[in-house]
């Protein structure tokens, strides 16, 4: 892809023509950062046809019709929204756009209020396995052709922009992304600027149709050469490389990265693809050679995870949540710059207590009203915590708040709030608490006057006690241990339910009034 020479202006507040098409997103109440749509149902269309190479003989197939399948944000009147492109993995050989990971990625984002769209592109045949895994340049021409289906995705999304506009995307805010392969076709679509950038895939551009490959709909519906794929605003990689790691310099679209880092399928560092000869470089590398040549970039790493741990449903959707902030910042609405710029946002978990404290830094603040601090048990689903006031200090400024009990898995995030009522997000902080918890005791039970409840969560607590019929008959606020005051109350069995303020425990217990 043709390096983008006004990134200079881009990041900040652009050209004239980039800041029309940022005034015609709907930047704003955490909108591409959040969850704020649901999704329509998706609908299917053919965006071109090409032929499938049996490597093994070199014949070809007769042309192949391609889909891709749409999710768009239910009740949803912006007039232009950005797209994301979404391809499947499955080392080349399978995989379909209706993987369910695939289908979660794109779901994610519609509600975010992004086009997103999951597409097909050609696999191998069986029969071309043992010569494709044997030979490096037979791969390295899959990788080409998968990324010319990738292109003509995006051609076909840009005449339709431009024409019947049934999408309504922005087709200068398109990103691509993927997962396994997927992320390896991504990358290569949107970091080869030229055929002879790598001379390892040289080759296979020349064979394939060019830089802008062969991929299209038929006569009179040919999207070349009037459309092209150049112009990608951005890459969302999940678990994929690239087999240069030269491909990647300053002033291409900046890179999303997420992958565990015991990968043993495509590797995390440099080496061959599993089963193949054919070598990558994978999300550690990538970001290393992006921070030296100064392009804008996020790794989540998954300490110890394997090819599957990003798109495992304990992290895939704090990965969506991050890359989109991501994308929001970085491009969406660059043209607006934040009241915050945010250096620093980390917690941890006291292993005396299981109490976490957050804390964050800023490098300036403008116009700065609050922060919000949001929990989630999923890292999909976000509710508040509690509201920091902001210093509003022109040079930044550090703040900590203690967030409460975390049992398990606890995912947190800033909404960080503008005087003027505009919001934006930061990433998602994951943490883990591993202590024991001690259990809820009652003393004495059965009561007869009072009891004394210990074993509470840290931080302050409401103890719900309920009759028999579910009827709430007593709430008492504490803070390490309580009193209950049961006199009034007459015999029978009840229920004590104990909620921490921050929502992250409860614990019930039975208790006998005599």
């Amino acid at each position: 892809m043709r390096k983008l020479l006004y990134l200079g202006t881009c990041l900040l507040g652009l050209t004239p023509a980039a800041q029309g098409q940022n005034a015609g997103l709907a930047c704003g109440n955490g909108r591409y950062a959040s969850d704020l749509f649901a999704v329509l149902p998706a609908t299917t269309a053919v965006f071109g046809y090409n032929t499938i190479r049996d490597y093994a003989t070199g014949s070809e197939s007769a042309p192949v019709p391609l889909s891709l399948d749409v999710y768009q944000p239910a009740g949803d009147a912006a007039g232009q929204r950005p797209l994301v492109l979404v391809a499947f993995g499955g080392a080349f050989i399978g995989g379909a756009r209706t993987d369910a990971e695939i289908v979660s990625i794109c779901q994610a984002f519609a509600r975010k209020g992004y086009v997103a769209a999951a597409l097909d592109y050609r696999l191998l045949s069986s029969a071309s396995l043992g010569a494709v895994y044997a030979d490096q340049s037979k791969l390295a021409d899959e990788v080409v052709r998968a990324a010319g289906d990738m292109k003509a995705a995006v051609r076909f999304f840009k005449r339709d922009a431009a024409t019947a506009n049934a999408y309504r995307i922005d087709p200068t805010k398109i990103f691509l992304g993927g997962y396994s392969a997927g992320a390896i076709m991504a990358l290569q679509v949107a970091y080869t600027e030229a055929i002879t950038d790598n001379p390892a895939t040289t080759a296979a551009y020349q064979a394939n149709g060019g830089l802008e490959g062969n991929t299209d709909l038929p006569a009179p519906d040919n999207l070349l050469p009037t459309y092209d794929a150049t112009g990608i605003a951005g890459v969302l990689n999940i678990a994929g490389g690239v087999n240069s790691l030269g491909i990647i310099n300053a002033g291409n679209p900046p890179l999303y990265s997420a992958q565990g880092d015991a990968d043993s399928t495509v590797p995390y560092d440099c080496g061959p693809i599993q089963y193949t000869t054919f070598t990558v470089c994978g999300s550690h590398q990538m970001q290393l050679q992006a921070d030296a040549t100064g392009l804008a970039n996020q790794l989540h790493p998954v300490p110890g995870g394997s090819h599957g741990s990003p798109v495992s449903a304990a992290n895939l959707g704090p990965i969506i949540d991050e890359a989109a902030a991501f994308f929001q910042s970085q491009v969406l609405c660059a043209a607006a710059p934040l009241p915050v710029t945010l250096t620093s946002f980390t917690g941890q978990v006291a292993s005396t207590d299981c109490a976490a404290t957050l804390a964050w830094r800023t490098a300036t603040e403008h116009n700065s009203y609050a922060y919000e601090v949001q929990a989630s048990a999923d890292g999909h689903q976000f509710a508040p915590l509690g509201t920091v006031p902001s210093q509003n200090r022109a040079a930044g400024a550090s703040y900590t708040y203690r967030a409460g009990l975390v049992a398990g898995t606890r995912y947190f995030r800033l909404r960080m709030l503008d005087s003027d009522g505009s919001a934006a997000y930061s990433p998602v902080v994951a943490l883990v608490g591993t202590c024991e918890i001690a259990p809820l005791l009652l003393v004495p039970n059965p009561v007869r006057d009072y009891a004394l409840v210990s074993g509470l969560p840290a931080g302050r607590s409401q103890l719900l006690l309920y009759n028999g019929t579910g009827q709430r008959v007593l709430k008492v606020a504490a803070q390490g241990s309580a009193r209950l005051i049961l006199s009034g109350l007459p015999a029978g069995t009840y229920l004590l339910k104990v909620v921490a303020e921050d929502g992250t425990h409860t614990s019930t217990t039975r208790l006998v009034k005599e």
